[in-house]
Order: C-alpha cells, then structure tokens, then sequence
C-alpha cells in the first residue's frame, strides 16, 4: 500500500466565530490509502485524516472537543498538554474514543498527551501505548500495512531533551519494520533549512534558525523520518507556530514527522 499525506495549518478562529474553540492550533492533513502492490495506482477506500492541536483545559469539556473535531472533519487527532492523571480510554460523544495517558496518580496535574479515533477507526485499532505524559501512540491495521501514530508534546529546554528523544525511540522500536510511521506533536525544537546537510530530513523551505536543534536532526536521520513542515513553500502566517514579539522572533515548533517510505506521497504541508 501507499498513502498519500496533504498538511495544512489551520490557525483557530475567533470564539465570536466558531463557539468550539478549544484547541489552539490544528495541524490538518489526510492520508489516502492504495491498496495494492507499491506499484499500484488505482486509489483504494480507506483516506485517513489526522491533526494535531493544544488542549489544557479539556475535562468536562469533551462534548466541545468532539464538535471542534468534527468541524474539521478529522479522524485522528494528537493532542498535547492534555494535563491528565493516570492513563486509559474514554468513550464520548458519538462513538469518538480518547487514548490519554498523563502524569502518575498522586503528582501535580501539570501535563498530559492524547490521541482521538473516530468511531468508524474502532475496528482498526491494533494496540494502544500510554508511554508517559509526553507521548502516546496507537497503531492501527489497513489491509496488510499497519500505521503508528504517536502524540508527543517535547520538554522547552534542552536538560530533559535526550530523555524525551529516547522515549520516543523506544516507542519507534516497538514498532515493526513494515509500520508506517506519523508522529505529531508540539517538539519545542527549531528547525532550519540546512538541506543539503540534512538530506531527506528537512527540506528547504523550513525557517533559518540560526540555534537548530540538532538533537532532534540527528534524531529524525537516525530513524529515517522527515520533518515535512520544511518541504513546502507557505506564507509566514501559514508556516510558523512559535512567536516571541518582544524579540521579534518566530520558528515553527509543531511538527508532522513521517517515516521516508511515507515522505513521498506528502502532497502538502
């Protein structure tokens, strides 16, 4: 099978325009399944759609989040800063299933990631790891493939990067060499646009951070993911996730990772 990606950021509207405006930012995109041999071109009937947005205050608000979801028309979505205890599954409205998993019972409730299926994805779904409070995933069967979808919301600071990355490789692990590969997430890492030094990771179109994150670089190479924000040309509004005004700094810190066999078929970002 193939899949096909297209991305698009899609900036929260105005609450005296849109009553379900929870989620701070979503990152859109689908992916359209072919069935068949990697050489087939006739499309199949599975299209997958996935976003990412923010969500701190969320409980007792999952009847919001279900509509806003809808309102995008999504199927799977990350979510971080989710500020959550323990771990588990939640039914809510509709048939709509959230996998969270937060902070150990008993700490401060300080952080938490998730991830949300749609209910007609029930039947897809394979396992459901709750790492810790900074990442989730789910791994989920089409046809003979199988796609691993991990939340993740990265530490702001560099003292606890390298746990978080590990974190993350453990998870990638886990999973088997045929998976395909999607991670979203808020990675409070910058990005540059060093293409030609990081061939196949970043494209050229990604911001020129002059302090790139080169752990999360040598961190995507080492695992033969690509950082597709960077390969398509967009306006700033529609590119950057990250502002400091009194600096007048701007980067784009969420990020939609894919697995190479994937990167090809990313339409848009």
């Amino acid at each position: 099978m193939l899949y096909g990606l297209e991305t698009v950021s899609l900036r929260k509207r105005q609450e005296s325009e849109l009553e379900v405006a929870e989620l701070k930012m979503l990152s859109v995109f689908w992916v359209a399944v072919m069935g068949g041999s990697p050489d087939d071109t006739n499309p199949g009937q599975r299209i997958w759609l996935l976003g990412h947005g923010m969500s701190p205050h969320w409980r007792g608000k999952e009847s919001v989040l279900v509509r806003e979801v809808e309102w995008y028309r999504l199927e799977i979505v990350g979510l971080a800063s989710m500020q959550s205890l323990g771990s588990g599954t939640q039914l809510l409205e509709r048939g709509w299933t959230l996998f969270y998993s937060g902070v150990p019972h008993g700490e401060r409730l300080r952080a938490g990631v998730s991830l949300i299926i749609a209910p007609q994805l029930s039947h897809h779904m394979l396992e459901f790891s709750p790492v810790n409070e900074s990442v989730v995933s789910l791994r989920l069967r089409d046809g003979d493939r199988c796609l691993t979808v991990v939340s993740a919301y990265g530490p702001n600071g560099s003292v606890g990067y390298p746990t978080f990355l590990e974190t993350l490789r453990g998870v990638l692990g886990g999973a088997t060499t045929r998976d395909s590969i999607v991670l979203l997430g808020d990675f409070n890492a910058h990005v540059s646009n060093d293409s030609d030094t990081w061939r196949g990771v970043i494209g050229r179109n990604g911001p020129p951070d002059l302090n790139s994150s080169v752990l999360l670089l040598e961190f995507s190479a080492s695992h033969s993911l690509s950082i597709t924000n960077t390969m398509f040309k967009h306006k700033g509004a529609h590119q950057y996730t990250w502002y400091q005004d009194t600096l007048g700094r701007r980067s784009m810190i969420d990020l939609v990772v894919v697995s190479f066999d994937l990167q090809p078929h990313v339409l848009d970002t």
